[in-house]
C-alpha cells in the first residue's frame, strides 16, 4: 500500500452503511472543534462562500474568469437583492 497507512489519522465520523457502528475509514483533517472530519463529512469544502465578498473572491480563482473585473462578477454571476440576501429570481430593470 502506498502512502503511511498506520500513521493515518482517520476521520471521527460513524458511517451510515454501518448503522453508526464502523467509523470512516477516509483522512481525517483537524477541525476548530479538535475532531478530525474527511472530506465528505465536513472537513474541505469546495464552494461554500456566504457572502458576496467570498463568492466574488472564489469566482475569481476559476482560469475563465480571472481577467474580468469585480464589479462583472457582480452583475454577470451573482444575484442578491437590497436585503443582501441571495434570490433565485433575476429583476427585469
Amino acid at each position: 500500500m502506498v502512502g503511511k497507512p498506520l500513521h493515518k489519522v482517520q476521520c471521527d465520523s460513524m458511517t451510515r452503511g454501518s448503522k453508526y457502528t464502523v467509523r470512516c475509514k477516509a483522512k481525517g483533517n483537524l477541525m476548530k472543534s479538535g475532531f478530525y472530519r474527511c472530506k465528505n463529512h465536513g472537513g474541505m469544502s469546495d464552494w461554500n462562500a456566504k457572502s458576496i465578498e467570498g463568492k466574488i473572491k472564489a469566482l475569481r480563482n476559476l482560469k475563465f474568469l480571472k481577467h474580468l473585473t469585480e464589479d462583472e462578477l457582480r452583475k454577470k454571476y451573482v444575484r442578491h437583492t437590497d436585503t443582501g440576501k441571495e434570490s433565485s429570481t433575476v429583476s427585469n430593470t
